[in-house]
């Protein structure tokens, strides 16, 4: 069949990074006992005030059409809450409701750069990133770090890779897959660069709340009149409410009101039961508190148990929900280490070629079910290492 090249803009090398998965979740239905550290998804139920505030919005007939920008009542949850966050004004005509966080992307992107345009990204990037990026027409550019400096930003790489077709700077901390956090001196000297080169700085916050060694920055903090700063955002991690597709941009007025135009014709609005849910959800700030709890025991775990096998590097994540983890010292690349690791021992982790060239060489390995699992998940790895070395 003959289709648009959109579908090739989207299809590309990184849209392959979930086959490991996708296998992994077919063979658990099939009964297999498998440790999935694949997919970020919080394994915890939805908050009790949560989960009354779904059942009260189904009960009282919220199932129809909601406003293209998102339902009032959560437009004003999510502004007060980016209030909290980051101590600045956010009026609601700043923020449009989009279906997930990976729906605000896509949207913003369609939006902001087209053909002829550039948008730099941080390598090891989210896997998502190329598609969003080019499916309007837009090139991605990559400026890589190195994972002997915890994936810290050079600015001056960033600098130097800038060019008159700049449109954007995408950044995205908490990192996923790196667990990295960008400090706030850092953030305030990306915050200058965009604004001296009158581009887009685009955050991408869903990690926000998994920030286990300080506090989260955002440059959302540090705006002032005229910049285009964007902040991504959604209740998926902090508050484990994958489901319910639920994120936000947070950005000039301008940018709100197009994303409102695109939404008449890419989703015509977003389940207003679901958007009672997640202002239920932003409405107390100790929600995200027990979600961040549980996370930081399974990173300490995972990063303790995982220490003791010697032919795995990494860093340690500052934040986040992943490790990514270098195999080669086991003798093969990120691919071959994923799909033997999931047939020989019912563990599932995502080969790193999907999140960038760098990182052909890596696995990402989720801390993601309970502590008891996770170090049986180490147990595994560790034999499947073994049993492959021959030793």
């Amino acid at each position: 069949m003959r289709f648009s090249p959109l579908l090739g803009r989207v299809s590309g090398t990184s849209s392959a990074a979930w086959d490991v998965g996708d296998r992994a979740t077919r063979q658990l239905a099939e009964g297999r006992d498998i440790i999935h550290l694949g997919v970020g998804d919080p394994d915890m139920n939805i908050d009790p005030t949560v989960l009354a505030a779904t059942v009260k919005a189904l009960e009282t007939g919220r199932t129809h059409y909601s406003p293209l920008s998102g339902e009032p009542s959560l437009r004003a949850a999510i502004a007060g809450h980016a209030r909290h966050l980051y101590g600045v004004e956010v009026p609601p005509t700043e923020v449009a409701v989009c279906a997930g966080a990976q729906g605000a992307l896509f949207s913003l992107f369609q939006l902001i750069a087209g053909p002829g345009d550039e948008v730099i990204v941080l390598s090891p990037y989210y896997a998502t990133y190329p598609a969003v990026v080019t499916a309007g027409g837009a090139e991605m550019v990559t400026v890589e770090l190195s994972a002997h400096s915890g994936y810290q930003l050079d600015l001056a790489r960033i600098t130097a890779a800038i060019t008159p077709r700049t449109r954007a700077i995408l950044i995205n901390s908490p990192s996923n897959p790196t667990g990295r956090v960008l400090p706030k001196d850092t953030i305030d000297a990306l915050v200058g660069l965009a604004r001296a080169g009158d581009l887009w700085l685009v955050s991408d916050e869903v990690y926000w709340s998994l920030c286990y060694e300080g506090d989260h920055a955002s440059p959302l903090s540090r705006r002032r009149p005229g910049d285009k700063i964007v902040v991504i955002n959604s209740v998926s991690k902090s508050h484990a409410m994958t489901g319910f597709r639920i994120g936000w941009m947070i950005g000039p007025p301008a940018l709100i009101d197009a994303v409102t135009v695109l939404a008449q014709s890419l989703h015509f609005g977003i389940s207003p039961f679901a958007q009672d849910a997640a202002a239920a959800a932003l409405s107390d700030p100790a929600l995200s508190d027990t979600v961040k709890t549980a996370f930081r025991e399974r990173r300490d775990t995972l990063v303790d148990a995982l220490a003791r096998i010697k032919d795995l590097r990494f860093s340690p994540p500052q934040g986040g929900m992943f490790l990514l983890v270098d195999v080669s010292a086991a003798g093969q690349d990120g691919t071959t280490f994923a799909e033997g690791l999931l047939e020989a021992e019912g563990v599932a982790v995502v080969p790193g070629f999907g999140f960038g060239d760098s990182a052909a060489s890596m696995v990402r390995i989720g801390f993601l079910p309970p502590p008891p699992r996770l170090r049986e998940a180490a147990v595994r790895i560790e034999r499947f290492i073994r049993d492959r070395a021959g030793r």
